[in-house]
């Protein structure tokens, strides 16, 4: 998410976020809310299911068609509905995973249908959760096949129109979020997934995001061109001398040097900034960034990245060490190298160098590349929840620190931020 005009905000000993910085929500199976067959099968749960399964055998053209949805209740209710009564006898509970097969992920499997049988299966799940979740939440999703679709309390949070993938989840959006009960009273999650042809599988669960606060600490093109100083070499035999003399040492005399601004490429592309003629000449980039003590200090309990995209044959140095190093190109793909303890001890306070060779080779030839700072935010460094909204600041942030505006009465219930403290609307 963007933090563009965005006030800082301190969370757990992080300013966040702020100019450069950016929050996102990563997927971890280990942080469990209501637990999935694919990501924790060793917990299998049991949920109330409502199965069609005539013995179809799959024919193109009965293509995701749907056969048979559980009855409205006496009520009119539809069967996803929280008040939902499951007065048809074919309501059943069974445990998972819901499967063809006769075990999943070493579990024993509720064998709703068979391989290559056409189907339906509706699940009703019920769970409470007695604690506050401030970080996002995923929802499990994994299906085989679609059309399938997910509710929680009975509004439809995902579906899924064709093809199938035991994998997936998604993010719930902070609407999506706010529609779960986190007081202790029951909630629901109703899922229903088709089955076409092939293997089946149905499944739904609950995950906590981890809440990384990602800072720019060196920008790629993803936020537009950089300024360098770049040195063309004649002959790819040239890099082993210009190693030699320690081409990418901090100490290193540019007066020699072009100044430029990158990415390089040596045709007409996304990266092309400068052009580079890449398949006649070989090229040295160093680009220089200064980092303060309050940049440093999160170093070491952080997780730096080196993104990059080239073609060909990078080595990548920082401070005049060699901290990575491929053979090839990848396209129009960004590496992701995390750096070592050891690499991370490079960076220092004041001026940093950060430079790659690539050789001249025969085809296309590109570079792009920067720094990333990832650190998991902690929620525990909140204050404690609070009915009255604090009255120095009129300014309202959600948890992510997204400006919402100045009126409370204007938003929908939810945990905000308000004068650097935690409000609650109910």
């Amino acid at each position: 998410m963007a933090s563009k005009h965005l006030m800082p905000l301190l969370l757990a000993g992080c300013i966040l976020p702020a100019n450069g910085q950016e929050v996102k929500s990563q997927f971890n199976p280990d942080k469990v809310i209501l637990p999935s067959s694919q990501y924790t099968p060793a917990d299998p749960y049991t949920a109330s299911v409502w199965v069609f399964n005539g013995g179809r055998r799959y024919a193109d053209q009965y293509y995701n068609h749907i056969w048979a949805t559980p009855p409205a209740d006496s009520q009119g209710n539809l069967w996803y509905a929280p008040e939902y009564a499951q007065e048809d006898t074919r309501w059943q509970n069974a445990r998972a995973p819901y499967s063809s097969d006769e075990y999943y992920l070493g579990q024993k499997s509720f064998r709703w249908v068979e391989a290559e049988i056409m189907g339906e299966i509706y699940i009703r799940r019920t769970f409470t959760i007695n604690r506050n979740i401030e970080a996002d939440i995923f929802l499990s999703c994994g299906h085989d096949d679609a059309p399938s679709e997910w509710y929680i309390n009975g509004t439809m949070v995902h579906s899924v129109g064709d093809a199938w993938n035991n994998d997936e989840y998604v993010l719930l959006t902070p609407e999506q979020k706010a529609l779960i009960k986190m007081d202790g009273s029951e909630n629901i999650i109703a899922a229903h997934i088709h089955q076409n042809w092939g293997g089946a599988f149905a499944d739904c669960g609950l995950y906590e995001a981890d809440m990384i606060e990602n800072s720019t600490l060196l920008s790629t093109l993803d936020d537009g061109a950089w300024p360098c100083r770049y040195y063309m070499l004649n002959y790819n035999s040239d890099m082993a001398d210009a190693e030699n003399a320690n081409w990418a040492s901090e100490e290193e005399d540019e007066d020699d040097w072009i100044s430029g601004v990158g990415p390089f490429s040596n045709d007409a592309n996304i990266f092309l900034t400068t052009e580079w003629p890449s398949q006649e000449r070989p090229i040295l980039v160093r680009r220089h960034f200064s980092l303060s003590d309050a940049e440093i200090s999160p170093l070491a309990g952080s997780s730096v990245k080196l993104l990059c995209s080239y073609d060909e044959n990078p080595k990548v140095y920082l401070n005049g060490s060699l901290i990575w190093q491929s053979d090839g190109w990848n396209d129009n793909n960004y590496a992701t190298v995390t750096l070592s303890d050891e690499h991370k001890k490079l960076l220092h306070k004041g001026d940093n160098v950060l430079a790659v060779s690539l050789t001249q080779g025969g085809g296309g030839g590109h570079i792009d590349y920067g720094l990333i700072m990832e650190q998991e935010i902690s929620f525990s460094g909140i204050a404690s929840p609070t009915d009255e909204p604090a009255a120095s600041d009129p300014r309202i942030y959600n948890i992510n620190g997204q400006y919402l505006g100045d009126d409370l009465n204007r938003l929908p219930k939810g945990i905000y931020i308000k004068g650097n403290k935690k409000i609650i609307k109910l």
